[in-house]
């Protein structure tokens, strides 16, 4: 049940950033929703999950982003090591902590993308606008993990009860 829960929200996130957040961008920036949904998914320490979810959401992220394949890819499996390493060195389960980790991760995640962008010459624009655009998106994304973690509490929750309802009802029918 939670792999559907998991794989559904990776594939709403890209959906709905390529559609929904390309209307509400702030200074240029937009939320990275897949960024945040990595770093949600790395914060119980299982890194195959972690990782397997970054495999996923990069190679998704990529087809829709329309440019060279393979760097959204990069990006979101070095923002899953990321993640692990950092929270398995700090203690998770303060709010602040998992808003530095978004920070420091979506920090990451930018210099990853404008590395790679440079070593593949694609036409980036100026260090100035990346730099300007950079602390604009790590604050977006601060902003909208603060909710988006709410939220993906709640699904996991109640795609809980909703499994275990299921269960009651099949042991039930059994008998």
């Amino acid at each position: 049940m939670k792999l559907f829960i998991w794989l559904f929200l990776v594939l709403f996130s890209i959906v709905f950033q390529t559609s929904v957040f390309n209307r509400l961008e702030i200074f240029g920036a937009k939320p990275d929703l897949l960024l945040i949904l990595i770093v949600y998914a790395n914060l119980d320490k299982k890194i195959y999950k972690g990782l397997s979810f970054a495999l996923i959401g990069g190679i998704f992220a990529d087809g829709f982003s329309g440019t060279i394949f393979g760097i959204q890819l990069i990006c979101k499996q070095v923002d899953a090591f990321i993640t692990q390493f950092l929270s398995r060195r700090l203690f998770i389960n303060e709010k602040f902590v998992k808003i530095l980790i978004i920070a420091i991760v979506s920090l990451v995640d930018r210099i990853v993308l404008y590395s790679i962008s440079v070593l593949l010459n694609q036409n980036m624009d100026t260090f100035l606008y990346l730099a300007k655009n950079t602390v604009v998106i790590v604050l977006y994304n601060v902003m909208v993990s603060i909710v988006l973690f709410k939220v993906f509490d709640y699904v996991f929750s109640l795609g809980d009860r909703i499994y275990k309802t299921c269960y009651a009802i099949k042991k039930k029918l059994r008998d």
